[in-house]
C-alpha cells in the first residue's frame, strides 16, 4: 500500500468510503468501506478513474497558469461526500472519500497526509 494510503487509513477523525492508487494506466482500490462494496461495480470505478485522470491532466495546465508547481490536495465538497485528490507524480495520485460533515477535519487530514515523514 502506498505511504499516502496508509497515511489515510490512519487518519483517526474519521474513516474513508474508498482510497485507491491512481496510476498513469490503472488504479488499485486499498480500501472500500462494507457497507459500499455493492454500490460500486468495476465499470463504476473505472468511469471514475477516467475522470479524475483527466481532471489530473487539466489540473497541470491550471498549476501552470496561475504560477504554482505543485499543490498538496484536491477537495471535491458535495452535499454528504468529501472526495480528496493527492497527486504524487504528473499521472499519479491517491485518491479519497469521506463522509462529510461540517466539522470534517480537513487541514488536519490534508496536512497529516501530505508531511514529510508519514507520506512520503
Amino acid at each position: 500500500m502506498s505511504k499516502v494510503a496508509d497515511a489515510i487509513l490512519n487518519f483517526e477523525d474519521t474513516t474513508p468510503r474508498v482510497v485507491a492508487d491512481l496510476g498513469n494506466v490503472d488504479f488499485e482500490v486499498r480500501h472500500i468501506r462494507d457497507d459500499l462494496k455493492e454500490r460500486y461495480s468495476d465499470t463504476d470505478l473505472d468511469k471514475a478513474y477516467k475522470l479524475i485522470m483527466a481532471n489530473q491532466v487539466t489540473g497541470d495546465d491550471f498549476k501552470q497558469l496561475i504560477g504554482e508547481a505543485q499543490y498538496k490536495a484536491q477537495s471535491l465538497i458535495f452535499d454528504s461526500i468529501i472526495v480528496f485528490v493527492f497527486p504524487s507524480d504528473r499521472y499519479r495520485a491517491v485518491f479519497a472519500s469521506f463522509d462529510y460533515r461540517e466539522d470534517f477535519p480537513v487541514v488536519q487530514l490534508v496536512q497529516q497526509v501530505t508531511e514529510p515523514n508519514s507520506a512520503t
